[in-house]
């Protein structure tokens, strides 16, 4: 990507690591405050603290194609257009609630830059197939002899 923004985290002093690898830039990260729900007096509806962080997932930098694929099926439902939305008021503070919405950006890039492992088909070991033929052969038998054996 072709973006004032698109260096490294090293050369731009105000980027935000979310991985090992991924970060973005203040600039490319939208935030809105409210007022909080719940129970808090005067104090809830005097201050904006619940926090709603935008983030155009575009301008999330560091990640290969795999990462970035699996961050976009990661994000699923939160995101629409490529824009991924987080929110939190858990906390009285703005700044608490604004370091959560972070966290909470920072665990999915992390979860999107782990690789899955590629499961390998295991194989049923001699002595297990032949454990469940005795078996069958066993059931069989047993099935067999509850017929109609033939009177007198």
């Amino acid at each position: 990507m072709d973006t004032p923004h698109a260096q490294d985290p090293e050369q731009s002093p105000n980027a935000i690591v979310l991985g090992r690898r991924a970060w973005v830039h203040p600039d490319s990260l939208t935030w809105s405050f409210s007022c909080s729900p719940g129970p808090g007096g005067q104090h809830v509806n005097k201050t904006a603290t619940k926090a709603l962080l935008r983030v155009d997932t575009n301008f999330i930098y560091g990640l290969n194609p795999f990462a970035r694929q699996r961050l976009d099926a990661l994000m699923g439902h939160r995101s629409a257009s490529g824009t991924a939305s987080f929110s939190s008021h858990q906390h009285r503070s703005q700044a608490a609630n604004r370091e959560e919405c972070l966290d909470h950006l920072r665990a999915i890039v992390k979860q999107a830059e782990i690789q899955p492992r590629v499961r390998r088909k295991t194989k049923p070991s001699r002595s297990s197939k032949e454990r469940r033929l005795d078996s069958k052969h066993r059931e069989g038998k047993k099935k067999q002899n509850r017929g109609w054996q033939g009177g007198d």
